[in-house]
């Protein structure tokens, strides 16, 4: 068979030549902004608190710089907006104000929409807040009230306010680092998330650069290096969380296997997510939490439910334990589980909202069962957007 002609060669001709003593070698593993394992080590880890609406349980020092910036431009009635009700059932419109207390007081005690609004009023009166730093706290609990009672679009356009949150206005003229405290920097990143994921996995990057550089100091105390660890950490939980938001999960998947500490326990529940059970299933070992939910992954309701209860009561337990007898068909059983949470004066947006499943099974009654429901909660000093019931 005869082989297709070449072209004729033009100039000199170079020679490929191989040298077949060279060995590949695996390409080593490089190191980025969210490893922390070559960080000095610390005896103990910095305690977090597991209810995101709870004050941090510790905070590194605002810089001395502070009190010198001139944040009046934060204080300006028009950079906040009424709460919209129409999101709101009749019996959370009439809901009694909670007696007087302080905005972080209103927000660790679950009154979100009352922390919005006393914190917007206490950033407007006259006189204004004493202090730069009880400014920059009081819009936290401005902006983390707002995102918890469903309003991240509005949370998103307040914070406009601060123009950019990375200008070199808010910088440390003798430090160099941001006068801002890093809770606000990190909830201004994720209200971004919601509108451009992309953009917010580099800010997540910049401040794990700030993470890394704080942790290896040496100049600072050891507690405080311990809280900047913390944060590395939490960061790299963040990156997969904007990596879902992309619905690049098999990316998410792979991320979280490269971190260290928080990440390993988020990868399993993250892989049953993704339906890589048998992935799953090899890093669940004994755990029983993991076992239900990867049985509940397979259809297997009855033998998740018996896990389920055999498993200390809690409202995570009781509340999947309830949406397994859902799935059996045991209305009257997951009905009756639900409502002695609520008996018990336990009370969450996913209880409520399998709640209102279970009512709209019943029949043409499902809108009354739910009003009573939004009464029985606002009789409790809670509330809820509609999105919650289902209505």
């Amino acid at each position: 068979m005869a082989t297709p002609p070449t072209a004729p060669q033009k100039g000199h001709s170079r020679t490929i030549s191989t040298d077949e003593r060279r060995v590949l070698v695996p390409r080593r593993r490089t190191k980025g902004p969210l490893d922390f394992d070559d960080l000095p080590s610390a005896s103990a880890s910095t305690p977090t608190s597991s209810n995101p609406a709870l004050p941090p349980a510790a905070t590194t020092p605002p810089p001395p710089t502070l009190q010198d910036k001139d944040l009046s431009f934060l204080l300006q009635p028009t950079n906040f907006h009424p709460l919209p009700t129409s999101s709101l059932l009749p019996p959370f419109l009439s809901l009694p104000a909670p007696p007087t207390a302080t905005p972080t007081a209103l927000l660790s005690t679950l009154h979100f929409r009352a922390a919005a609004i006393a914190s917007a009023a206490a950033l407007t009166s006259s006189p204004p807040p004493p202090s730069n730093q009880q400014i920059l706290t009081l819009w936290y609990t401005r902006l983390l009230s707002l995102c918890l009672c469903h309003q991240s679009t509005l949370a998103a356009q307040e914070l406009s306010a601060f123009r950019d949150v990375t200008a070199p206005f808010y910088l440390d003229a003798d430090t160099g680092r941001s006068i801002l405290p890093w809770e606000l920097r990190v909830l201004a990143v994720a209200l971004g998330e919601r509108s451009d994921p992309r953009r917010a996995i580099g800010a997540y990057y910049e401040l794990a650069g700030e993470c890394r550089s704080c942790a290896a100091d040496a100049a600072l105390a050891v507690e405080e290096r311990r809280l900047w660890r913390a944060r590395l950490q939490d960061l790299g939980v963040r990156v997969a969380n904007a990596l879902v938001a992309l619905g690049d999960l098999a990316a998410a998947v792979r991320h979280l296997k490269g971190l260290r500490g928080k990440g390993e326990g988020i990868l399993p529940l993250l892989m049953v997510r993704v339906g890589m059970l048998e992935e799953a299933r090899e890093l669940a070992g004994d755990d029983e939490v993991l076992e239900a939910l990867l049985r509940m992954a397979d259809g297997e309701w009855e033998a998740a439910a018996e896990v389920w209860k055999r498993l200390p009561k809690d409202e995570v337990t009781v509340c999947n334990a309830a949406v397994c007898e859902l799935y059996l068909a045991r209305l009257d059983n997951a009905r009756a589980m639900l409502e002695g949470l609520l008996d018990e004066g336990t009370v969450f947006s996913g209880l409520i909202f399998n709640l209102a499943t279970v009512f709209e099974l019943c029949g043409d009654s499902a809108k009354q069962l739910k009003l009573g429901l939004a009464e029985k909660v606002a009789g409790m000093g809670r509330e809820f957007t509609n999105p919650s019931f289902k209505m």
